[in-house]
């Protein structure tokens, strides 16, 4: 299945794990080796959710083929004139009912029961996110401390590094608040039912496009079209189904550059990505 006609190593990189469980991407490699025939080495970089603008990247170098990565780092990395990735065409649909079976989510900003009930109480406050690349985690919050008039410097913002830790941070009264991606809150809540006695939800932020699967501009076509078939199907393989249900997911399901066509305007608005650079 390799690019010249003979097998290849396609190379994975992860920027999700460990808030999503690098387990799930386990399974998704071996079932990429088993339906494509070829090697996959999977990697994962649990330092950021993807690269910014000005910062190294792997794909133009061709270092890695295939990533998955906050959808933030997927718009600015293919904008330009020569952008390094392109969408395999494939997103994950989270359990969370308010998604409606969408490849969309949604950021939970969590407080303790005796703490803030809603955003404006967080003023002067300390608010963990994990890093910001995030859209969940860092700029969901300040796109919602900025619509509800407040002054984003008010509330002191901590980095933690990833959403597990700012939970940790949490729960450790280190923080007031912490911004959750809602799966990630859902499946904490799942495996730690102390949870739901200690913490509540004090504002939903979104729904955002997920983060999705992304290729380097120079990988075949056909590579690209059977990753895609393959994670599309993916929830068929008993394997892949419980890793996904215990990640708070449901399937794969397709997207093209419409479902991030919103928060590509939302950031050119905001003059983080050039409007010429902007896709219709």
């Amino acid at each position: 299945m390799g690019e010249t006609g003979g097998p290849l190593t396609l190379r994975v990189l992860s920027y999700l794990a460990p808030s999503v469980p690098a387990s799930l991407f386990d399974a998704l490699a071996a079932r990429l080796a088993t339906e494509l025939g070829d090697d996959v080495d999977l990697r994962f970089d649990a330092s950021r959710s993807g690269p910014r603008p000005g910062e190294d990247e792997p794909f133009t170098s061709g270092r890695v083929d295939l990533a998955f990565l906050c959808a933030t780092s997927f718009v600015w990395l293919s904008s330009g004139a020569s952008p390094a990735v392109d969408l395999v065409g494939a997103a994950w649909v989270p359990a969370d009912p308010r998604s409606r079976a969408r490849p969309v989510y949604f950021a939970d900003v969590v407080a303790p029961v005796t703490g803030a009930g809603v955003l404006e109480d967080l003023a002067d406050g300390r608010v963990a996110y994990n890093d910001e690349v995030s859209l969940s985690g860092y700029h969901s919050l300040r796109f919602s401390i900025d619509a509800a008039g407040m002054d984003v410097d008010a509330i002191e913002l901590v980095r933690s590094g990833s959403h597990l830790r700012s939970l940790e941070m949490l729960r450790a009264h280190d923080v007031d608040a912490a911004a959750l991606d809602s799966a990630v809150w859902r499946r904490c809540r799942r495996h730690d039912p102390a949870l739901a006695g200690e913490l509540r939800v004090i504002s939903q932020l979104g729904p955002h496009p997920v983060q999705p699967v992304v290729a380097r501009a120079g990988l075949a076509q056909p590579v690209r079209e059977a990753v895609r078939r393959t994670l599309i199907g993916a929830h068929a393989e008993p394997s892949v189904a419980a890793e996904l249900e215990d990640a708070e997911l449901v399937r794969f399901v397709a997207v093209d550059d419409d479902d991030y066509a919103g928060l590509r305007a939302r950031m050119a608005d905001l003059g983080w990505v050039a409007p010429a650079a902007t896709r219709s």
